[in-house]
């Protein structure tokens, strides 16, 4: 097979990437973007935006920045008092 050959053997049914949609974002300069973009939601690879994660957040103990309080200056001394209280009795 030649060099020359290799459109040849290429599948007919290729997408076609010229028929994207033009992606159409606000540049920081005040014009449009001209990148083509993909055809999940017509914006270009610059502009689409990465995952913004789960359209539903969980709260409380299931939540990653979960913040348990236990290591703040208030529980440490109320733990201080308790223990003080016990070795008292």
């Amino acid at each position: 097979m030649l060099k020359t050959d290799y459109k040849v053997h290429a599948p007919a049914n290729r997408f076609d990437l010229s028929a994207l949609p033009v992606c159409g974002a606000k540049t920081r300069s005040g014009g449009l973007c001209e990148h083509k973009g993909n055809i999940r939601n017509g914006r270009c690879k610059r502009h689409g935006g990465a995952s913004t994660g789960p359209t539903i957040q969980t709260y409380g103990k299931s939540h990653h920045r979960y913040v348990h309080g236990l290591r703040t200056k208030e529980v440490i001394v109320m733990r201080k008092l308790a223990t003080e209280i016990k070795k008292t009795y």
